[in-house]
C-alpha cells in the first residue's frame, strides 16, 4: 500500500481503533477489511492520500469509540469529513432495517465523488466477504447494495462498474 505521513497516521489510528475486533463473517482481524478497501481505492486514477486515509478509517466512528473529532485531530479535518460522508446516519431507533438503509442510501446519494468512490471499494470488499462466509445474509445485503449503487453515481465510473458486476454476479 502507498505510504506517506497522512496514510501512516490513518493506518496507525485504524489499527488501534479496531484492535481486538474481528470480521463477523470470516473471523479475520477487522483491520484486514479497511486495508483491503484502501488498497482498492489506491487503484483508482486520481485517488488522493486523503481518500486512502479515509478508506482505512471508514468504519472507525461506526464500530469504535473514536469520533470524527479524534480523526480530525489525529489525522486531518479533510479525512474526518470524508469519513463523515461514509458513516451511516441512521440509528436503530429510526425504525426497521429497510427504513434505516433507505435513510443511509439517501445520505450517500448526496455525497462527493471521493466518498462514493470509497464506498464502491467498501461494497466490493464486503460483497466478496459476505458471499464467501454468510450466503444467507448475502441475499439481504445484495438487494441493499443494488439499490445503493442505483443512487450513487458521482464516484469513479470504473470502480462503480466493478462494484455493480460483483453485486450482480452474487445474485
Amino acid at each position: 500500500m502507498k505510504q506517506g505521513p497522512l496514510i501512516d497516521e490513518a493506518k496507525q489510528l485504524a489499527g488501534k481503533a479496531h484492535e481486538g475486533q474481528f470480521r463477523k463473517y470470516s473471523g479475520m482481524p477487522y483491520i484486514v477489511h479497511p486495508v483491503e478497501v484502501a488498497t482498492i481505492v489506491q487503484t483508482v486514477e486520481g485517488h488522493t492520500d486523503e481518500m486512502i486515509a479515509a478508506a482505512l478509517l471508514h468504519d472507525v466512528v461506526e464500530d469504535t469509540d473514536y469520533t470524527f473529532e479524534d480523526i480530525a485531530e489525529q489525522v486531518s479535518p479533510e479525512v474526518a469529513e470524508l469519513v463523515r460522508g461514509l458513516t451511516e446516519v441512521s440509528r436503530p431507533q429510526d425504525g426497521n432495517r429497510a427504513l434505516r438503509k433507505a435513510m443511509d442510501r439517501e445520505f450517500l446519494a448526496t455525497q462527493s465523488a471521493e466518498v462514493q468512490t470509497i464506498k464502491y471499494a467498501d461494497i466490493i470488499s464486503n460483497t466478496q466477504d459476505i458471499m464467501a462466509n454468510d450466503p444467507k445474509f448475502a441475499e439481504v445485503y445484495i438487494k441493499e447494495m443494488k439499490l445503493l449503487l442505483n443512487v450513487m453515481d458521482k464516484g469513479d465510473p470504473k470502480l462503480r462498474e466493478k462494484a455493480r458486476e460483483i453485486v450482480e454476479a452474487a445474485e
